[in-house]
């Protein structure tokens, strides 16, 4: 995808990078007015305990949270992935597979700077590349990843996808593009300022999935191969129910003990 962003441009801002790096443990980002993510769900899977899940759930689940807008289906994908932020239980972002961002003073563009310790459940490492191949699949309907869905929460928060034009001629989406800056390092460009642009990003629509077990279409379904990028592993899915346990592999605090669905 071609954002037309001038070298020198993201020249100066790996150097603001580096720099917020290297005066403090993490940058944090500039004060945001902060809203309730599209679904109302708990916001720190990993601390979640039996008495926080619902005794049964809808047995036609589809853990693809990017194209679903089944409300079972997005709450257990909240357990298996995870997005650059995630929201504290005041609905603040904080990091997720993003240890740090910077952005700039026009809030145009926003570096993320991606754990090294940020991986699957099957253990490939989540890269740039990944993430760019996320959003890539969810901003436009070119690419090869995007397939039938209509992308829902993607066009509902940021209003339209690659190439759309308001009747002015000016970019429908909020969203311009995103780039791979280096191994472990993405830039996001925005048409237009969105202070609640983070917030967004929590929501678990856009949390990041492992792009080679989409390339066949039809990701999510019992039949396919799910892989995790959050707290969580699908350990069993029977005719009975859905069982998850802690992913050994994720970057953050273990989660304790499984987690156990019941179909209706």
């Amino acid at each position: 995808m071609n954002i037309h962003l001038k070298q020198s441009r993201i020249l100066i801002f790996l150097i603001l990078l580096f720099f917020a790096a290297a005066c403090q443990p993490k940058a944090k980002p500039t004060p945001l007015a902060t809203e309730p993510p599209a679904q109302s769900l708990p916001t720190e899977a990993s601390a979640a305990s039996e008495s926080d899940l619902p005794s049964v759930l809808n047995p036609n689940i589809i853990l693809d949270p990017a194209v679903t807008q089944d409300s079972d289906s997005l709450f257990v994908s909240q357990y298996l992935y995870e997005g650059l932020v995630k929201l504290d239980s005041s609905g603040t972002p904080q990091p997720a597979l993003a240890e740090s961002w910077v952005i700039s003073d026009d809030q145009l563009d926003y570096i993320f700077k991606l754990r090294a310790t940020a991986a699957f459940g099957e253990g490939t490492p989540i890269t740039a590349d990944v993430v760019v191949e996320n959003f890539n699949r969810w901003f436009d309907p070119q690419h090869p990843l995007h397939g039938n869905g209509n992308y829902a929460a993607w066009q509902k928060t940021f209003l339209g996808f690659l190439g759309e034009k308001e009747a002015d001629d000016r970019p429908k989406p909020i969203v311009d593009g995103i780039q791979k800056v280096d191994f472990n390092t993405v830039l996001i460009h925005l048409n237009r300022p969105e202070p609640n642009l983070l917030t967004y990003l929590a929501d678990p629509a856009f949390a990041i999935l492992k792009t080679d077990v989409l390339v066949n279409g039809g990701y999510g379904g019992r039949n396919t191969e799910i892989v995790s990028s959050g707290p969580y592993i699908i350990s069993s899915w029977t005719d009975i129910g859905l069982r998850l346990s802690p992913n050994p592999k994720y970057w953050g605090i273990a989660a304790e003990g499984d987690l156990n669905f019941t179909w209706r």
